[in-house]
């Protein structure tokens, strides 16, 4: 096909759907557009162009079918553990903890408004309906709206059915399949109360408008759009970002693909980063300057001239050719020693300074600034009636002031409520392993492990008493797995750095080193690094330069 056409072709496309068509998938794009021609018996590339720039009910209806070839549909229930980890301990608690306390001090029905862009078919919603209803045990009292939305409509069409294959479980756990799900044959269904708390629509990401208060896409305070951006020309990733920020209520989240928005201008969000991934919550206030994307569309008059060298219908040959047809999967995890090679992590570009980093969970100002008072009012005004939640936050407390004895009350008393609780846990074997009870901390590393198998957490302080115990070995196995699974834990690198130092393994010291700089590098200045908070980000990155002046020097000098 000639490349002045397939180019005209790219350019609508991308403007019409955001896609970004790389050049190894342009004759991949050829085919599907002689496919769709042929379908609709067009011999003239000018007439199928003409087809799709007009704006009928027959071009909606095609651009439907031609994104059916453009788009992939891979989407599978609790996609991410460590992303929906992050969910279910931190994003999801402290939204219903506000949402609660507007209840108790203005008498309102508590809502949740959670908006999955980009959600194939339907297993990124009901994955979050699963995760509400096992933390709020009076759903029924809610009013909660889940809203799933994709620009492929047989997908969409399907979602609503609730319907899927055993292969979409592959990160399921058995009991969880089997409590909100039921065999139909060699096809499980999702129950029907979960089902019918998911609301699905068609909409374009790109020429859709929203905020629509008439799609109920408006004030909400979660948007998940992950594994979308990857596919989008940067440009029109910052038209759907600022769209997203007027959508969110402030103080809402965004959760997106990791790295898919890495080098964006972010004003209207203050991002979050934790060792599952980068969230972002939207700024109280948002700049009013608005987000116009020049179109790089052709008319259908400016194209003709490239049209008349475009063979017939009938003369096209069979070019093959996939687009967007896969994505990039991670190779399998084992827990032997033999691990990938670590790579750099890539840089994150952001406009404005982060709130807060959080090496440690256990940090009483890892909650946005505005919702701490909001917390310990809460606290304060239910001493006889405390939530787990309100039992951590009070552990996390005495624990950060070394007071042990008063944390683990505290954290037992949240089991004693709550039964199995990663926090309680993870927050106890802290407490041990500060006092040097290093089997008893191990346990309960073991136990926080049962509750979330995806922790880094567990993992880094496991390999700590590894090292302070000699076990080398066992604690690079366990710092590795942490690097795999996160590769933003700083911490992780320079304490790898520090065991390749100590063994004399200086070319691998001086990667691990390397690569810490690099994501300190990305920081601004001022942020907390360490889990008090008393080391910021370019206090660690002075430290670790100094070790590779030295490891430097000692290379030079062999």
């Amino acid at each position: 096909m000639n490349d002045s056409i397939v180019q005209l072709f790219i350019n609508l496309i991308t403007a019409e759907i955001g896609v970004r068509i790389r050049s190894q998938d342009r004759a991949g794009l050829s085919h599907k557009i002689m496919t769709r021609m042929r379908a609709k018996k067009i011999a003239e590339p000018e007439k199928y162009y003409q087809l799709l720039t007009a704006k009928n009910f027959e071009s909606k209806n095609e651009w439907a079918e031609l994104v059916l070839l453009l788009t992939t549909i891979e989407s599978y229930f609790m996609r991410d553990k460590g992303q929906f980890a992050l969910l279910k301990r931190v994003i999801f608690p402290e939204l219903i903890e506000q949402k609660r306390n507007l209840h108790k001090t203005l008498g309102m029905q508590p809502t949740l408004r959670i908006w999955s862009a980009g959600c194939s078919t339907g297993e990124e919603p009901y994955s979050l309906a699963i995760v509400l209803k096992q933390l709020i045990p009076d759903w029924e009292q809610w009013k909660i709206l889940i809203l799933g939305t994709d620009i492929n409509e047989k997908v969409i069409k399907k979602a609503p059915q609730g319907v899927y294959s055993h292969w979409s479980f592959r990160l399921v756990e058995p009991q969880i399949q089997q409590q909100y799900f039921h065999q139909r044959q060699n096809d499980w269904e999702i129950n029907l109360e979960l089902r019918e708390s998911v609301n699905f629509s068609c909409l374009n990401l790109i020429t859709d408008e929203f905020p629509n208060i008439y799609q109920n896409i408006y004030n909400i305070d979660l948007i998940l759009c992950r594994n979308v951006f990857v596919y989008f020309e940067h440009k029109y990733i910052s038209l759907v970002l600022k769209k997203f920020s007027n959508t969110l209520r402030p103080g809402g989240y965004l959760m997106t693909g990791h790295a898919e928005v890495y080098g964006q201008i972010m004003n209207e969000f203050e991002p979050k980063i934790f060792p599952e991934s980068v969230v972002y919550q939207r700024r109280d206030s948002v700049p009013e300057e608005g987000c116009q994307i020049e179109s790089r569309v052709a008319t259908v008059g400016e194209a003709n001239s490239a049209f008349r060298e475009f063979p017939k219908a009938d003369t096209m040959g069979d070019e093959s050719g996939e687009l967007l047809t896969g994505e990039t999967m991670p190779p399998s995890f084992t827990t032997n020693s033999n691990f990938p090679e670590i790579e750099m992590p890539p840089v994150l570009k952001i406009s404005n300074p982060l709130g807060k980093i959080l090496p440690s969970r256990y940090l009483e100002d890892g909650l946005p600034n505005n919702d701490v008072s909001v917390t310990q009012q809460i606290i304060a005004e239910n001493t006889q009636n405390k939530t787990p939640q309100m039992l951590i936050l009070e552990a996390k407390k005495s624990f950060n002031n070394k007071d042990y004895a008063e944390a683990i009350n505290k954290a037992q008393e949240a089991i004693d409520l709550q039964g199995h609780n990663f926090d309680a846990y993870f927050l106890i074997a802290q407490v041990q392993a500060n006092s040097g009870n290093y089997s008893q901390a191990i346990e309960y590393c073991k136990r926080a492990r049962k509750v979330e198998p995806g922790s880094v957490y567990t993992d880094y302080l496991q390999a700590q008493i590894a090292e302070e115990q000699g076990q080398l070995e066992t604690a690079k196995n366990l710092l590795k797995r942490t690097i795999y699974m996160c590769p933003s834990f700083v911490s992780a690198y320079i304490e790898l750095g520090n065991i390749y130092h100590k063994e004399g393994q200086l070319k691998r010291a001086l990667k691990m080193y390397n690569s810490s700089c690099e994501i300190l590098k990305a920081l601004p200045p001022n942020t907390p690094i360490d889990s008090q908070g008393k080391m910021t980000a370019s206090q660690v990155l002075m430290n670790v330069k100094k070790k590779l002046l030295k490891l430097y020097s000692k290379e030079t000098v062999r």
